[in-house]
């Protein structure tokens, strides 16, 4: 890890105007009672997540460690120092107020240097400014909108659409960042909405410009995160397998403490599936050569079944691996669904298989990490 830096060291990656924080020592939170949780989900539906906030040093490319140290303690592949969660949506995606408050933001950042794309960029986004019930100030940010359905000064409720996802800026693909600051005195300090759950305390409110996380999500209000592949059965023109691997989502939410976080998703594919198949004989099996064994049902043509990784009790749609720890590597894995006579049908993520049936670079496009930066000014 590279020696601790202030917020108000200079450099690109710190990706706002510093100008415009007003940096100082700040004044510590010692006393305050935690916000209570009342935030409410930035969008409808369900998004795979590329990249999470590092809790080790929330600002891009700065310890240069290669991983991300998750809200739960787990150390991921990610964009090293990433300060919020990517979420990759389609564009258009309405995205939402996750409480009251005021437009402190809303239009295009000023220009900047992105490395990624090696280019000078500016994209849209929204900042808002929160009071919460315990009378603390928070910011949420939105980036990389393609519109923007609000203006700078206006006042907000939860659920209230205040544009649409998009690709532009700083971005590698259609997404939206969301990231959430802590008033430290006259500074934003990063903060962490899903909070810290990982052993001990939590080591970004250790640094200097660091601040503490606590959860502020209201029940069943928080986006949930996962990272999965998911494609059509039979993407290839040679590959003509009756039951396929249609999705594998391979990081839940401390998927350590619950294995039904992680699942398997096989389809039969109408097209080479006239009849109901029998999955008598089939097996699952990861990287390791772990095992499933399936139990004598059948699986109608177009019908879909999910395996999971922990404990439940079985339908014709769920099946359950009854393990106590995952199953698949958030690293990289290679989920095989292996026939009766012996062939495979592979499915990799993060270079999990070194082959993988004309399905790997499919699969590794699906499972690729978003790259951004932003420049949107804060209070």
């Amino acid at each position: 890890m590279s020696p601790r830096m202030s917020l108000c060291s200079s450099g690109w990656f710190l990706l706002f105007p510093l100008a415009l924080i007003g940096c100082s020592s700040g004044s510590s939170l010692a006393g305050k009672v935690d916000p209570p949780p009342v935030l409410t989900l930035p969008f409808q539906g369900e998004f795979r997540v590329t990249n999470v906030s590092d809790h080790e040093y929330p600002f891009q490319f700065q310890d240069n460690n290669g991983y991300l140290l998750s809200w739960w303690g787990e150390k991921l592949p990610g964009v090293d120092g990433h300060q919020g969660y990517d979420f990759p949506m389609p564009e258009g995606t309405p995205l939402l107020a996750i409480y009251d408050g005021e437009v402190a933001f809303a239009g295009w950042e000023n220009p900047f240097y992105c490395p990624s794309l090696d280019k000078t960029v500016s994209g849209l986004g929204v900042v808002l400014r929160h009071r919460l019930p315990n009378g603390e100030v928070f910011l949420s940010i939105y980036a990389h909108l393609s519109e923007v359905q609000v203006r700078t000064g206006d006042q907000v409720r939860a659920g209230q659409v205040l544009g649409l996802s998009g690709n532009t800026g700083c971005s590698t693909g259609p997404h939206l960042h969301f990231e959430m600051r802590r008033l430290r005195g006259s500074a934003w300090p990063v903060f962490d909405p899903y909070g810290w759950s990982g052993e001990g305390e939590d080591p970004w409110s250790k640094h200097p410009s660091g601040v503490s996380s606590v959860w502020l999500w209201a029940e069943g209000k928080a986006p949930p995160l996962f990272a999965e592949v998911s494609l059509p059965p039979n993407p290839q023109p040679t590959d003509r397998a009756p039951v396929a691997i249609t999705k594998v989502r391979y990081m839940g939410v401390r998927d350590a403490l619950n294995p039904n976080n992680e699942f398997v998703e096989i389809t039969a594919d109408p097209r080479f599936a006239s009849a109901p198949v029998s999955l008598k004989g089939f097996f699952l099996q990861n990287k390791l050569g772990e095992t499933f064994a399936f139990p004598d049902l059948t699986l109608e043509p177009g019908a879909s079944l999910r395996v999971y990784t922990g404990q439940g009790n079985p339908t014709q749609e769920a099946l359950f691996w009854n393990r106590t720890q995952p199953a698949w590597d958030n690293w990289g894995d290679c989920a095989q669904l292996v026939y009766p006579s012996g062939g495979r049908y592979r499915v990799g993520y993060r270079s999990g298989c070194t082959w993988a049936q004309g399905l790997g670079a499919l699969a590794s496009e699906e499972a690729r990490i978003l790259r951004d930066a932003h420049n949107l000014p804060l209070p």
